[in-house]
């Protein structure tokens, strides 16, 4: 599986969010999507998933432009995980979970069959959750709903795993655990994995390949050995940091002034 971004702009009538991108990612590449606030990361992963229609010819799958694939093709190809989800009214996990099988439903009435719960119990076994299949969803932590909402895009048997910031208001200790899911599902299952990512360390550690963004424009591609400077950190977060070494990965400390 290859994604081709090639010139993606978007825009609003009175504002131009995204730019001329240019990148590619292959199977097994865990990219990570850096800037400051403001800069278009989440916008230009919406724009990857098909929720926002960029300009057209800009967004490929295997050399094909996503304007070729319908809807229902792209919902089982790509699992998109929101940075958050309000549920209307309180769900059973295994509810939650069984939602990411509708790309696969004949029709919308129907229903889901015998091999959608296989799909959906072998998901939650993969994630560790299993105990929670029938809890209600509004009884679970920060941590135990993420791992709910990457369960109901995988249980689509996507290729593609999108996520608007997996790690956002996780304790550190459910956002690394978060990361080496995310990891670990890229590595194992063959996915092209791309996160908007905050955390310049977490990203440093998990991400094999990273793209920076300033004011829509991709300034910077490549790996956090080679994007971590001082110099590159200034220029896109105007920080101030020392950059150390841990475990062959450079870590990013702030400087107080």
């Amino acid at each position: 599986m290859k994604i081709d971004i090639k010139n993606l702009s978007f825009g609003y009538t009175d504002k131009q969010i995204l730019k001329s991108i240019n990148f590619s990612a292959s199977s097994r590449d865990f990219l990570g999507i850096l800037g400051a606030n403001g800069s278009g990361k989440s916008t230009l992963l919406k724009n990857i998933s098909g929720l926002l229609n960029s300009n057209h010819n800009s967004v490929y799958f295997d050399n094909i432009p996503i304007e070729n694939y319908s809807k229902k093709q792209l919902s089982r190809m790509i699992g998109f995980v929101p940075q958050k989800s309000f549920l209307s009214a309180p769900f059973l996990v295994e509810e939650v979970v069984l939602m990411g099988r509708f790309a696969h439903m004949k029709n919308a009435f129907s229903g889901y069959n015998k091999e959608d719960h296989i799909k959906v119990d072998e998901v939650l076994e993969l994630l560790g959750i299993s105990d929670f299949k029938n809890r209600d969803t509004s009884s679970l932590s920060g941590g135990e709903f993420s791992k709910v909402l990457i369960a109901r895009a995988l249980v689509a048997e996507p290729k593609i795993l999108l996520l608007d910031e997996p790690t956002s208001a996780l304790d550190l200790n459910y956002a690394v655990e978060m990361m080496k899911i995310c990891k670990k599902l890229t590595d194992e299952l063959g996915l092209i994995s791309i996160a908007v990512i905050h955390d310049l360390n977490l990203a440093s550690m998990f991400c094999n390949r990273l793209i920076m963004l300033k004011k829509g424009n991709l300034v910077y591609s490549g790996t956090s050995k080679e994007l971590y400077t001082t110099e590159i950190l200034k220029d896109v977060y105007d920080l101030k940091c020392d950059i150390l070494e841990y475990k062959s990965n450079p870590l990013v400390v702030a400087i107080k002034e």
